[in-house]
């Protein structure tokens, strides 16, 4: 027998996958192109919520992985001739590596110390980046090459909707699948309690690692997405701030939740183009939200859809 309200949970979410397969029919390129950007933030917040709301490991550095991911990608293209769609996990491949290495710190570090020392490593890329520009071009930026697909050139914004929706479908199915797992159980133990952890024979450094390589690679991924949707890239485009808007991202969605990553994805940047016309208006609805999201909905965005749910 069916669980109560599944049919109309399955019916919601049948309309929702049909309405964004049909939206580059139905909406303007304006509207397509916040709908890819939705898509490339979904992904930065679930590589984050793999980190901090899974694993409890607090990060304020991602915007690095982000930069490492889209001038990483746009290199391998234009300077070494991969193509775009193996560039592309290339450069996350890199940035799991780097990741690897800013754990390190984690093994030794917690929450406030250990988001102190991931702001550090997220100062420092931006500053490799502007000063290296012989290579990525400092502070004049890098003009991205439309990416090529075969003999296709995909330059068309609805084209890499597709592509964005596909990466979106295939991150969220990876970690949704990946949580349930033993390393997903063995990430969350971690969140609850380190000391508990080890004394059920996790090897927390190891898991510490894991968590943040596959954090680091989800965000590249989508920082590859990013630099191929926008064109040009520099390095004002991943400071500090970004990584704290990341951050934001996830606790208005919520946290430990591969929803709430959408979610809050969503938020980020539905809210800044709604208030566009007034100024001053995004920043200061946004810092509002982050405030009642803490005291009045301290599971997100997410959980509040899960209770409206139920009472249907």
């Amino acid at each position: 027998m069916k669980a109560p309200g599944r049919t109309p949970r399955q019916a919601l979410a049948i309309a929702g996958c049909l309405a964004l397969l049909a939206a580059p029919a139905l909406l303007g390129g304006y509207f397509v192109y916040l709908l890819s950007l939705i898509g490339i933030f979904s992904l930065v917040a679930i590589g984050l919520n793999l980190l901090t709301g899974y694993s409890g490991q607090i990060s304020l550095g991602h915007s690095a992985f982000f930069a490492v991911g889209a001038y990483g990608s746009a290199l391998l293209v234009s300077r070494v001739g991969l193509p775009f769609w193996l560039a592309i996990p290339v450069a996350g491949g890199l940035a799991a590596l780097i990741g690897a290495v800013v754990a390190l710190p984690a093994l030794r570090l917690k929450n406030l110390y250990l988001a102190i020392a991931t702001l550090g490593a997220g100062i420092v890329t931006t500053r490799l980046i502007f000063e290296w520009r012989s290579v990525t071009g400092g502070g004049a930026g890098l003009e991205v090459p439309a990416p090529q697909l075969g003999p296709w050139t995909l330059a068309a914004g609805w084209q890499m909707y597709y592509l964005i929706l596909l990466g979106v479908a295939g991150g969220a199915w990876s970690a949704t699948n990946l949580v349930r797992s033993r390393t997903g159980r063995a990430l969350a133990m971690l969140r609850e309690s380190e000391v508990a952890a080890g004394c059920l024979g996790i090897p927390v450094a190891r898991y510490k690692v894991i968590a943040f390589g596959l954090s680091g690679f989800y965000v590249a991924i989508a920082g590859g997405l990013y630099a191929f949707l926008v064109h040009y890239i520099n390095p004002e485009s991943f400071n500090v701030n970004l990584s704290i808007m990341f951050l934001a991202m996830i606790v208005i969605g919520g946290l430990g939740t591969i929803a709430g990553s959408i979610l809050g994805a969503i938020f980020y940047v539905a809210i800044p183009e709604i208030f566009r016309g007034i100024k001053d208006a995004p920043g200061l609805v946004f810092g509002l939200s982050l405030v009642v999201a803490m005291v009045l909905m301290p599971q997100g965005l997410a959980g509040l859809w899960r209770r409206l749910l139920r009472r249907d």
